[in-house]
């Protein structure tokens, strides 16, 4: 009977446990109320007083928090950085960089300015100066550097424990490739006047611009009796057979210091004209005036219209290129490529690339009307760019960029793009999308020639320019049997235009403004998924010439594919919280069936002895 009274002991110590249960479940809830609600206590009774990091840590949330969805659609990218001096970066940051195919520019510190070598696809040369402006002031400092994609502008934001805060724009002009742009406004909310001090972070290019000539002229300006330029021109050699860039730069004089009064916001405008040319080393005392009074001419130009209308040229130029490209659903997948790596990446291809090369500006001709014959055999094969890895690597610096710039520009002219790309960014970014598809122009018609395998994601392309006037949408969409159904659609049209799906065993359908969807074939031998042509006789011919003896429609996708590229894992999209309620019921059910088993051992232990 010994291991029985030791059971009833147990089972009165159990008993008596629980009649305490609700007293021990409250105090572990004010414990842990006490423990979530101590730091709010104790900032408020230790701390007071906002120290000047937390200032300066708010000031600079609330400015870079409006690119937060920006970042989110990949249309954005922001990097923190400790101080100007140390451009420490965070994961996911890509370098802040504006160009425009004639001149470029990392926002970074001991950055210089870029200009293409004669035997390079993208802005790799550096020249040893910089137009930056650095501002110098004292106190706790936090800094943050954003670029914006579509708009082709970089903003600098400091901020300081004092309350001093500027904001930095800059922009590598996209239609006047001369030309950058820098905007500044300092702001001082204090009750002091606070004095700032300018300077120009690179300011000698004697180590690469040599023969380097520095001088300051006058130039008159509409509002004004004129304002005060630097001039600086000399050779970069390139070669060794002699030959030379010809630079010369023009930028405006900024003052060594600034005062800003209490209470009051004050602005900088500051133009710089970076003028180039390839020659031999001997032609440039001839040609460093003409390339000087270039300088001047194209300044006198820009300063004789508002800051204003200079930077909407700039961003409706930009907007322009931005309106085609890729739409790809996000993967949580590791290493799976998103689309803020695809924005990133067309942005400094485009932003390497001049934006038209073959229009005399002047006259404003554009070589889109022509765009067929420039499209022509431009991208092909079933396997897409989007799987090429080695096109997706880090953009962290500016080593990496210009290496995968030209692995691009590369790539496309390997594939028939070449034509495309002499065009300018307009059709070197008309190039990549269709890339990323596999879609290609041939004969008559537009055809979609991707791998059914690779549409497990939705995909939308859009505005691919069929010619000057047409411009076409292309969706991929996974429905909830896990099956892939295309769209398309017209952006824009002047005459009818008609598809057909994989095989074109179907009778054409003639597209319009709203998406008109078709399943995605499998065909013997292999076809392309989609046709497009504006010419129904040839889309019903194209059937004959295919010569498919099966079609089937393409099947379902397996779930733990997608799910891998929904959730991260091959599970679902299960939470967290429920896989922790069902551990949570599991423990109380063998809890409650012990304390069953044994109640009922007990019970009839006692019933057994009551019978003597």
């Amino acid at each position: 009977m010994g291991i029985i009274d030791t059971l009833k002991k147990w089972k009165r110590l159990i008993e008596n446990y629980l009649m305490y249960r609700r007293s021990y479940f409250f105090l572990i809830i004010v414990l842990v109320l006490m423990l979530y609600l101590y730091p709010s206590f104790h900032e408020v009774y230790e701390k007071k007083q906002p120290t000047d990091t937390d200032h300066a840590e708010r000031c600079l949330d609330d400015h870079i928090t409006p690119y937060d969805l920006e970042s989110l659609e990949g249309n954005a990218n922001v990097r923190r950085l400790h101080n100007w001096k140390d451009s420490n970066e965070e994961d996911n940051s890509y370098l802040p960089w504006i160009g425009n195919g004639h001149l470029g520019l990392a926002v970074l510190p001991r950055s210089s300015v870029y200009i293409k070598h004669p035997d390079a696809k993208s802005l790799s040369l550096p020249i040893g100066w910089s137009p930056l402006i650095v501002p110098i002031a004292h106190g706790t400092k936090r800094e943050a550097v954003a670029t914006h994609f579509p708009s082709g502008i970089v903003s600098r934001y400091q901020c300081y424990g004092s309350g001093l805060y500027l904001s930095h724009l800059i922009y590598s002009h996209r239609s006047r490739k001369e030309v950058l742009i820098q905007e500044m406004k300092i702001a001082n909310p204090t009750a002091a006047p606070i004095v700032l001090t300018l300077d120009i972070q690179v300011r000698s290019p004697d180590k690469l611009l040599q023969e380097a000539k520095h001088r300051i002229l006058r130039l008159k300006e509409e509002k004004s009796d004129g304002s005060l330029y630097n001039i600086i021109s000399g050779v970069i050699n390139v070669n060794k057979e002699q030959e030379v860039i010809g630079i010369a730069i023009l930028m405006k004089n900024i003052p060594t210091s600034i005062k800003i009064e209490p209470h009051r916001t004050t602005s900088l405008y500051v133009p710089t004209v970076v003028c180039s040319d390839f020659m031999k080393k001997g032609e440039f005392y001839n040609k460093k005036t003409l390339l000087e009074n270039k300088c001047i001419d194209i300044m006198k130009n820009v300063t004789g219209i508002s800051s204003s209308r200079l930077k909407q040229e700039h961003i409706d130029a930009w907007y322009n290129l931005w309106n085609a490209g890729l739409y790809i659903s996000k993967s949580k997948a590791a290493g799976a490529l998103n689309g803020d790596k695809i924005n990133a990446t067309l942005y400094y291809v485009l932003s390497n690339t001049l934006l038209n090369p073959l229009m005399d500006r002047s006259n404003g001709t554009t070589a889109t009307r022509s765009y067929n014959s420039y499209a022509e055999g431009c991208y092909g094969g079933y396997h897409h760019t989007l799987q090429a890895v080695n096109l997706w690597k880090s953009l962290k610096v500016i080593e990496e960029v210009n290496d995968i710039v030209s692995l691009w520009l590369l790539t496309l002219e390997k594939q028939g793009c070449h034509k495309l790309i002499k065009t300018g960014a307009m059709g070197v970014g008309q190039a990549m999308v269709l890339s990323f598809g596999g879609f290609r122009f041939s004969g008559q018609h537009l055809e979609f020639k991707i791998d059914p395998k690779f549409l497990h994601r939705d995909y939308i392309f859009r505005r691919i320019h069929y010619d000057d006037m047409t411009s076409i949408n292309v969706s991929v969409t996974l429905q909830d049997d896990n099956k892939a159904q295309l769209g398309v659609s017209l952006d824009k049209s002047d005459r009818p235009y008609y598809a057909c799906d994989g095989g074109c065993n179907e009778d054409p359908v003639q597209l319009g403004s709203e998406m008109t969807y078709f399943p995605v074939k499998l065909t013997e031998p292999i076809t392309s998924i989609l046709y497009v042509t504006p010419d129904k006789d040839h889309m019903e011919l194209i059937k004959d010439t295919l010569h498919v003896h099966k079609i089937v429609e393409a099947p379902a996708y397996d779930h733990h594919v997608i799910a891998l590229h929904r959730h991260g894992h091959h599970l679902g999209g299960l939470p967290t919280l429920f896989w922790a309620s069902i551990c949570f019921l599991i423990v109380i059910f063998h809890l409650f069936l012990f304390k069953l088993i044994f109640n009922e051992y007990c019970d009839k232990q006692d019933k057994h002895r009551n019978r003597y």
